[in-house]
């Protein structure tokens, strides 16, 4: 080394480099921002828009996964295999829920360059076997993120979220009662990581992808912002949407010309209304609007955060909404919304009103009705999951080094997948065509420079193909071709909602977006060439894009789902302190077998011997005093099956059959049968969007039922619980009692 001629090795990053951070909302509107025409109060936002500009034709592709993977990679949702949700990835490669290498996301890319990336909050791009305990290689880890805090799945309980740090699982750092608030939580931690960051490299660039979970359901806020907004919903929907569209028209976001599209059949008149709904959906958007402005407000504080370490003005700041807004609340909306997810029933009004005084709290998983959906969206139709504009045209606000103009605004098309080619283009990076030793696929989108740099430029991005659970749409400089498709995800939907529900019978509607951006006049009569030209060139790009084979339900997704990291086990014994995902726990919908075994006799006292889920949607197996109970949870409270404990007894069992789609629970103690009833409920194949946990000896933060107080742990004599999917056999109680000796 002596001998050699000394070389300077180069900075491993550019010290002038900008940060980049891009703030990510799940089913926000197009209406449901201050600088976007909004009363709902979004003052950080809107300073951040103050700041630089915002589009007024942006889109996305009508559903969370897939935005989000164009919005990481420049590519199209199809072409990186995320056509759908990776809840349920398949064998073809557009819904495989597996990005490629070749695929390189936007931190991968910068992470090459130097910088520091850290994401916070919702991911929802790993597939439904993984995540658990991995693999890994989807994680955020793994794709470019040196730090990860959030959690993987499509959506979870602001109170009591499945987090998760880097690759491990947590509990979160406090309880409910504490004022824990999931979006409190992700401000902290990003706010941690840049103060880590720059304790050791002071001018070393960073990248913060921001996902909150809000506005997506539930919708949950801390009780003193909801009540901010007491009364201010009270005009109803239609009032709401007149307005909203008055002040985007001040605002200049929406052209003057625009007309606000027809409040379709399916939803009622707020005039129309008796006075128990209109004070029920009121309260449901005052919740809503609650949950927009607390994450609103989290959000600033780590815009201040970043303007106290005086880096704002170093700062490139990216902020969209992955989709329109969510319609599926259904038309009434729910306290618990997750019964739409498990069944087809249509929604009790009284029992919701009932509830009312829930909303937004501990108590509920709720959801706003389709009239707020609708109204979220102003002026468009429709909301996500559509590729009408109500699904796919969505805020897009971009401010930092770069975008020398202030408080303004463009109108050129836009899209997703032009976020990261815009970020490496204003950070002096170009397009790779390798990153980490693996040739990288071509990008689809591209750079928007030209537009933020001149207000007059034409568009850059003059074509896009869409396609979202069956809903398809071809856009071609400034003309619109859109399936009139219906969703199947709900049955209110699939009832309600006038259209087609066969792909052999979809009908194609031709809108001239320029002249009439809500898509209020279909002019396929018209221009048929035109309206054939557009199907034609949407059926290329669908073949280019690997779009096919199509599909709008789950039946066939089940049926071809690719799930090769689950499993399948019929049983599972268990020792106190596991904590077992929903994806690998055992599935109860077909009948089952718990049994606790102890090393001594059952005590007399309250504890949990086993939980999945809370009073939302769970079961528990857990001790009362002198009895044992099961109890099951859902829509319309609790209930439950219990028998007294006889002394001595050491072996607890509950079996559950399935009896004409309801679950009857027998409970036995030692040999003797102590307690039995039809519930009068079915058990549903899924607990929550989420996964709801399966705890052993413990229970988390909601309880099942209101008898025992989290965790409520079992006592020491708790050898296991073993858990046996399906119809339960005869129980061999002699073996039972020998296993159980050993371990005394």
């Amino acid at each position: 080394m002596a001998t050699e001629a000394r070389v300077r090795a180069g900075s491993p990053f550019r010290a002038d480099a900008p940060n980049v951070v891009v703030i990510v909302l799940d089913d926000l509107g197009f209406a449901h921002l201050g600088c976007y025409g909004s009363d709902l109060e979004t003052p950080n936002i809107d300073r951040l828009a103050a700041r630089g500009l915002r589009f007024g034709n942006f889109h996305t592709t009508a559903v969370c996964s897939p935005t989000r993977a164009c919005m990481l990679t420049g590519r199209n949702h199809h072409r990186v295999g995320m056509g759908m949700l990776p809840d349920m990835p398949t064998n073809f490669p557009a819904y495989s829920g597996q990005m490629p290498k070749s695929a390189a996301t936007l931190a991968q890319i910068l992470q090459e360059s130097g910088y520091a990336t850290f994401c916070v909050g919702k991911w929802h791009l790993v597939p439904r076997d993984e995540r658990f305990t991995g693999p890994y290689d989807q994680w955020p880890t793994a794709r470019g993120f040196d730090r990860y805090y959030g959690f993987l799945n499509g959506e979870t309980n602001q109170w009591t979220p499945n987090l998760i740090r880097d690759t491990n699982h947590i509990e979160p750092p406090r309880t409910p009662d504490e004022g824990y608030h999931l979006d409190a939580d992700l401000a902290d931690n990003a706010i941690a990581y840049l103060d880590e960051l720059r304790l050791s490299h002071p001018a070393r660039p960073f990248f913060l992808w921001y996902a909150s979970a809000a506005p997506h359901a539930p919708h949950q806020a801390p009780p003193e912002w909801i009540e901010r907004f007491r009364g201010r919903f009270d005009d109803g929907w239609d009032a709401w949407r007149a307005s909203a569209l008055e002040r985007q028209q001040e605002l200049g976001i929406t052209p003057a010309e625009a007309e606000l599209t027809e409040r379709p059949p399916w939803i009622d008149a707020w005039s129309d209304l008796d006075d128990g709904r209109r004070c029920l959906y009121a309260r449901m958007m005052e919740v809503f609007a609650a949950f927009v402005a607390h994450a609103d407000h989290q959000l600033g504080r780590v815009l201040d955060h970043i303007e106290s370490i005086g880096e704002l003005d170093r700062t490139i700041f990216v902020l969209v909404s992955d989709n329109g807004t969510s319609g599926e609340g259904g038309p009434h909306g729910s306290f618990n919304q997750l019964g739409h997810y498990i069944s087809d029933e249509d929604d009790d009004v009284a029992e919701e009103i009932a509830h009312i005084d829930d909303l937004g709290g501990f108590r509920s998983s709720g959801h706003y009705p389709w009239g707020w959906a609708l109204a979220g969206n102003t002026p468009f139709q429709r909301w996500k999951r559509y590729t009408f504009e109500g699904g796919v045209r969505d805020p897009f606000v971009i401010a930092g080094p770069g975008i020398g103009e202030q408080g303004g605004i463009r109108h050129q098309y836009a899209h997703a997948i032009d976020v990261t080619p815009t970020v490496l283009d204003l950070c002096d990076i170009a397009l790779p065509t390798e990153v980490g030793g693996v040739a990288q696929m071509s990008f689809d989108g591209v750079s928007l420079r030209e537009v933020l740099d001149d207000a007059n430029a034409g568009e850059v991005h003059t074509s896009q193909y869409y396609e979202c659970w069956g809903s398809r749409a071809m856009y071609a400089d400034g003309w619109k071709a859109v399936t009139n498709h219906v969703n199947q995800l709900t049955a209110a939907e699939r009832n309600a909602i006038t259209g087609s529900h066969d792909f052999a019978t979809d009908e194609w509607a031709l809108f001239d977006t320029r002249s009439d951006p809500t898509e209020r006049r279909d002019l396929a009569n018209e221009e048929p060439e035109r309206l054939r030209a557009l199907v034609d060139a949407w059926f290329v790009e669908a073949e280019r894009n690997g779009v096919f084979p199509l599909d709008d339900g789950a039946e066939h997704r089940i049926t071809h789902m690719h799930v090769p990291w689950t499993t399948w086990r019929p049983e599972q014994r268990l020792r106190t302190g596991a904590k077992v995902h929903e994806v690998v726990a055992p599935m109860l919908a077909g009948g089952f077998r718990i049994v606790a075994a102890f090393t001594a006799p059952v005590p007399n006292t309250t504890a949990v011997l086993c939980e999945q889920g809370d009073w939302i949607s769970g079961w528990a197996f857990y001790l009362a005093g002198k009895e044992v109970v099961w109890c099951i949870a859902g829509k319309y409270g609790a209930r439950e099956v219990r028998g007294p404990v006889p002394a001595g007894a050491t072996v607890l069992v509950a079996d559950g059959a399935i009896v004409d789609g309801h679950v009857r629970v027998t409970l036995q103690a030692d040999a003797a049968v102590i307690g039995q009833a039809n519930l009068g409920v079915g058990i549903p194949l899924a607990w929550s969007p989420d996964g709801s946990f399966l705890t052993i000896g413990y229970g988390r933060p909601f309880p099942v039922c209101e008898e025992y107080v989290p965790p409520a742990p079992a006592p020491d004599a708790l050898l296991d619980v073993t858990i046996r999917a399906g119809a339960p056999p005869p129980l061999d109680l002699e073996a039972e009692f020998a296993r159980v000796m050993r371990h005394q």
